[in-house]
């Protein structure tokens, strides 16, 4: 369905300014020697999510995509990976104290500076920001999903 010309160039703007959103953060990762995946992993092991199965849907990676940030991460000497206290079969990512100081040089002033340019937004901004983004997201997954009905009836030969 095409645009209006005014709908069309909103959405340029919009996708140029989450192209740029997410050109920071992989500029972030790229400064401290690391790729997307290990980056964002780091992350989220630092904050308490231990598992490469929890990991992969947080940044919604493929598994294989994670085992290789995962390797990669293991032979810099930022994490190890153990088997979970209440599951063998499972393992957790742990850091490793090399890890832990990596984490609070790169990751924690990240943090900081995400803080910082969060707070030059007022508490309405953020608010409307997080709002309308999450609105945009549930949006786009819906008409992706019914995309992927379309798609997947139209090349099923039983319905036609």
């Amino acid at each position: 369905m095409p645009l209006h010309p005014e709908d069309a160039a909103r959405l340029d703007a919009f996708r140029d300014a989450s192209m740029a959103c997410e050109a920071i953060y992989n500029a972030l990762a790229k400064a401290c020697g690391l790729s997307g995946p290990e980056y964002w992993s780091l992350v989220l092991i630092h904050e308490g999510v231990v598992t490469q199965g929890e990991i992969s849907r947080q940044l919604c990676l493929s598994r294989q995509t994670l085992n290789s940030a995962f390797k990669l991460l293991i032979k810099k000497g930022l994490i190890r990976l153990e088997p979970l206290p209440q599951d063998q079969r499972s393992k957790q990512a742990i850091l490793t104290q090399r890890g832990q100081a990596f984490v609070r040089e790169h990751i924690v002033r990240m943090e900081d500076l995400e803080a910082q340019a969060w707070q030059a937004l007022s508490p309405k901004e953020q608010a409307e920001l997080t709002r309308l983004t999450l609105r945009f997201n549930a949006a786009m997954a819906v008409a992706l999903e019914h995309d992927k009905t379309e798609k997947d009836s139209s090349e099923d030969p039983s319905s036609q």
